[in-house]
């Protein structure tokens, strides 16, 4: 248990060194925004500049789709619309439990507005205990299941489960608006063998495809996002080299030495909080990150910053719907309607999320019924590892 005496004093120190950060934070967001003005008044010229940068930096950046520095107006979406959201959770796999096994369990809000249609609010459990669930074949090998691939097991069935749960929706006769929680850009597949990591995309394409084919925007909400791509495209802009081979010329420097860290740290929520109307998105971009980029042209994930008024939140959406201004200004017409109904936070994703969660009671009750089963299949010595048993009980 926690000291909470000893960490009082900690917890002072951290209160002290915030009031030390705002002046310096302050000082980034400033030097900052002048760079994004600049960058702005001459948007071929940032252009150009990334296009020839981009492969020698050491940070992912991205391609202004509409000029640097454009700002647009949304209204607050009225018209009638399905708004379906999906979020999930999981139970992690544990060789101290009684069984070896994992469940993903994935809560969807299916709700319309405009019309006198009951909201759908569910959710889909899925357990996997087969050998091939637990020992996946992965470039010809058995590999043992860990928490990253758990996750991205789940990340992949909250989207299928998204794209199914938005075909169905369409029998409600209404435009139809697919919300994410989270990145679509699967940042944590690199850390997987690349023959995974070609089959998941693979998968996430084939559940993309027919939201695209039935022209259904699918947007990831990002709240809070720690993400600095435009950051770093001014980073680029504010380079003094040529070419910025951050290896070559800034190779034998601390990151807080390069001359574009000026405007480092800084996430790009923190840039636009203070530039950026409530009310407004800023232009779009595509995404530069490896991984990215290993999809097909009309899948690349592409984002832009929206005001919703509680906060600068990331939207992500495939290339094929940016293309498509007048069809993405509705999709986010109806994200920002959406935040306005959850007060602060879209509502379907928070529904679906609140469906999806899994609290200890849930996953004791789990694991009750699941020693019950295999008790009745006359299973011996259906009890957890020494370890769990003593950590539950306690020594005294």
């Amino acid at each position: 248990m926690l000291d909470f005496h000893k960490l009082i004093e900690q917890i002072a120190e951290v209160g002290r060194d915030s009031l030390v950060d705002v002046g310096a934070r302050e000082k980034v967001i400033a030097a900052a925004g002048t760079a994004y003005f600049e960058a702005a008044e001459d948007p071929e010229s940032m252009a150009e500049k990334l296009l020839r940068n981009q492969a020698w930096v050491l940070w992912p950046t991205a391609l202004p789709l509409e000029p640097f520095g454009f700002t647009s107006v949304l209204e607050t979406g009225s018209d009638p619309v399905t708004v379906v959201a999906t979020d999930g959770s999981q139970i992690m796999p544990s060789h101290h439990e009684i069984y070896s096994c994992y469940l993903l369990n994935v809560g969807y809000a299916v709700i319309s507005y405009g019309v006198k249609l009951a909201p759908i609010l569910d959710s889909e459990p899925r357990l996997y205990h087969r050998p091939e669930d637990l020992y996946p074949l992965v470039d010809r090998r058995r590999q043992h299941i860990d928490e990253l691939f758990v996750s991205l097991e789940r990340n992949l069935l909250e989207l299928e489960t998204l794209s199914r749960k938005c075909l169905e929706a369409r029998e409600r006769s209404l435009p139809v608006v697919a919300l994410l929680d989270g990145s679509l850009i699967p940042w944590s597949v690199e850390k997987m063998p690349e023959s995974y990591q070609y089959g998941y995309l693979a998968r996430m394409e084939a559940a993309m495809a027919p939201l695209q084919e039935a022209k259904i925007p699918l947007i990831g909400y990002l709240s809070h996002s720690r993400s600095s791509d435009v950051v770093n495209d001014l980073r680029i802009w504010r380079c003094p080299y040529k070419v910025s081979h951050c290896h070559e010329l800034c190779g034998q420097l601390n990151e807080e030495q390069f001359p574009c860290s000026s405007i480092w740290p800084l996430a790009d929520r923190q840039l636009f909080a203070s530039l950026l109307p409530a009310g407004c998105r800023t232009g779009v971009f595509l995404s530069g990150a490896n991984v990215a980029r290993s999809f097909a042209a009309e899948h690349r994930i592409c984002f832009a910053y929206l005001n919703v008024g509680a906060e600068v939140a990331r939207v992500e959406f495939p290339r094929a719907l940016a293309e498509d201004t007048s069809l993405l200004n509705q999709a986010l017409a109806t994200v920002r309607s959406q935040v306005e109904k959850g007060r602060g936070y879209p509502v379907a994703l928070a529904e679906s999320h609140n469906l999806a969660v899994i609290r200890a009671a849930d996953r004791a009750r789990f694991f009750e019924l699941l020693s019950r089963h295999l008790v009745s299949l006359g299973v011996d010595r259906v009890s957890v590892s020494p370890k769990e048993s003593r950590k539950r009980r306690g020594i005294v």
